[in-house]
């Protein structure tokens, strides 16, 4: 698990380094910290108050919302909806937790983090749907700065860093799958969108696991410039991986034009995220395998359609479940590649529609796992 912070600082300058942004922040706006305590404690009552999210990131512009999660040693019962404030032209919002649910979750992400990588996904797929706080508000608490300048959960950081790495890249290789069969299926366009989504999550598991976590989607690109140009690569495998995404991501756009449209791109993305992959610690190699998730029915002749919980894909030229491809074990991910137009053409229908989906598993090359 990686012991550093972002830069190679450690924990006191990482918070050092976050309560200065805090604070420019709060100056920019002229809001006083006694303040924003006092108004909040009036408003929702007493507990430990963490400012999160783009200010603490240093991210904020003037029109930035505060996003405040408070901590109270009390259970927190029903439904938990943020309580939004509108005080002296600035908009506040505040959502409250328990002690005992916040250290439920810390556990957590401890447990989640010394998993297999696959479980760890799993894990952290699941969250939403059984803990508080959710997952968002997770990553906002360990990284949240609290009203004295502390950094209170910080500490977390290291676990939080392992498992939103890893469910970035795995992600990522979802995204190289797709972008596979649409290449093969002769989507010139469609697989520029997938490729896209690649380097997105590429640079999010890259910026996590150098302790650089940040759910918000919008703010990748923004953060990977910056770990661009201040450098801080744990080693030179990672500086090397994060090189040739740049130069990926410059050129990408190239291949919606008529000049490069027919220009296999897929495997270079492939080959990027094995690269990330292994430059992280994370896996040496990856499988897939298709798992059906609906039923299939006879259609028309020569077809079939796959009827899924929320809607149903025509399928050309299959004519049951066992006819899409890797139903029956985990091949290699090359092995998408080797697909026929139709067939890469029917599983990517399959996927989009829900009624079939990927099992990603990582195994260690050398050992053979």
């Amino acid at each position: 698990m990686p012991s550093s912070f972002p830069h190679f600082l450690s924990a006191d300058e990482l918070t050092a380094r976050r309560h200065g942004q805090v604070t420019a922040f709060l100056e920019g706006r002229a809001l006083d910290r006694l303040w924003l305590s006092e108004l909040m404690r009036e408003r929702v009552g007493d507990g430990l108050l963490l400012l999160t999210s783009s200010p603490v990131h240093g991210l904020a512009n003037p029109t930035s919302d505060l996003d405040f999660i408070r901590i109270q040693k009390a259970a927190v019962d029903g439904p938990r909806i943020a309580t939004k404030i509108f005080e002296e032209g600035h908009h506040l919002e505040v959502v409250s937790f328990s002690e005992t649910e916040l250290a439920s979750n810390i556990v957590e992400l401890e447990r989640l983090a010394g998993l297999l990588p696959e479980e760890t996904v799993a894990g952290l797929r699941a969250w939403d749907r059984q803990r508080e706080p959710r997952r968002k508000q997770t990553e906002r608490i360990v990284n949240g700065i609290a009203m004295d300048g502390t950094a209170p959960y910080l500490g977390a950081l290291p676990a939080l860093s392992r498992v939103w790495c890893r469910a970035a890249l795995h992600t990522a290789v979802e995204q190289v799958a797709h972008t596979t069969l649409a290449e093969r299926a002769g989507e010139t366009r469609g697989r520029v969108g997938y490729a896209y989504n690649v380097l997105l999550h590429l640079m999010d598991g890259l910026l996590s696991h150098h302790g650089d976590v940040y759910t918000t989607r919008k703010w990748y690109v923004l953060r990977w410039t910056r770990l661009m140009a201040e450098g801080g690569w744990h080693d030179a495998s990672l500086r090397a991986v994060a090189s040739t995404l740049e130069r990926l991501r410059r050129d990408v756009h190239t291949f919606l034009g008529p000049a490069r449209a027919g220009e296999p791109i897929a495997a270079r993305f492939a080959e990027l995220t094995l690269e990330a992959l292994r430059a992280t610690g994370t896996a040496g190699a990856v499988t897939v395998e298709v798992e059906v998730t609906a039923r299939v029915k006879a259609f028309l002749p020569g077809a079939s359609l796959l009827v899924g919980a929320d809607g149903g894909v025509v399928l050309p030229g299959v004519g049951g479940e066992s006819d899409l491809p890797f139903t029956r074990g985990p091949v290699g991910l090359d092995a998408l590649a080797a697909l026929d137009a139709p067939t890469a053409a029917s599983l990517l229908r399959a996927l989009r529609a829900g009624a079939a989906r990927l099992r990603i598993g990582y195994r260690d090359e050398e050992a053979g796992r």
